[in-house]
Formats: C-alpha cells, sequence, structure tokens
C-alpha cells in the first residue's frame, strides 16, 4: 500500500486530505508539530509527502530541502500546498516535486497526488 505522509498545521486541512487520501486507498499519517519533524518524517516510510508552505514557526521549504538532500529520503515525492501565489516559484527554489493551491479541487487534489505517488521512487 502506498504511503502519504501529510505535513499541515491546520486541523481542517489535515483531517479532511486524510479522510479523502484513505477514501482514495492510501494509508496516510499526519504531522501538525514540527519541533523534530526530521525523526518523524524519517521513521514515515512515505513515498509521498504533502507539504504545507506556511507552517508555525517552520517554512515548508526548509522542511522540503532536508527531505531532498537526505539520501534515504530523496526518492520521497514531495508535493507543497499552499495558498501563496508564488507557490510555483517556491517549487522550484525548495526542490520539490509539485504543488497544490489551496483552496484545491477535489478532482486536482487527488490527480496530483495520483502523479506525483506514481513517480516515487520507492517500492510500495
Amino acid at each position: 500500500m502506498k504511503k502519504i505522509l501529510i505535513i499541515e498545521d491546520e486541523k481542517d486541512i489535515l483531517d479532511l486530505a486524510t479522510m479523502i487520501l484513505e477514501d482514495e486507498g492510501y494509508e496516510v499519517s499526519g504531522i501538525s508539530e514540527y519541533p523534530g519533524f526530521e525523526s518523524k518524517v524519517n521513521a514515515s516510510g512515505a513515498h509521498l509527502v504533502l507539504l504545507d508552505l506556511n507552517l508555525r514557526g517552520f517554512h515548508g521549504a526548509d522542511i522540503c530541502r532536508y527531505i531532498k538532500d537526505n539520501d534515504n529520503l530523496k526518492q520521497t515525492s514531495v508535493v507543497l500546498m499552499s495558498a501563496n501565489r508564488d507557490v510555483s516559484i517556491v517549487k522550484e527554489e525548495a526542490g520539490a516535486d509539485g504543488y497544490i493551491s489551496k483552496p484545491f479541487d477535489l478532482t486536482d487534489f487527488i490527480n496530483t497526488v495520483k502523479l506525483y505517488i506514481n513517480k516515487s521512487g520507492l517500492l510500495a
């Protein structure tokens, strides 16, 4: 089963995305507190990380760089989620694989997840 890790500080968004993705058949876990996120990301075994860009006390771009610079994680697909109109620029700067603009359309959200989870270099 493909695993997705959602890093999001808005509980409603985290809960909604989790529900949607579990209904699609994915194993989903979430992080809403960021001190010590490294160990949680390392232990997640995620094929895809959905990462909010603007987190309380952290910037999603920094977490994305951590993932992409880590030899054990760099095959994990990272998709930024943000209402920031410059998310496409930040995606390039941070090395993310893709992005989802908030508020997201349900069909686009699911299709984007399917696209990038299948691009992950990790085995199911």
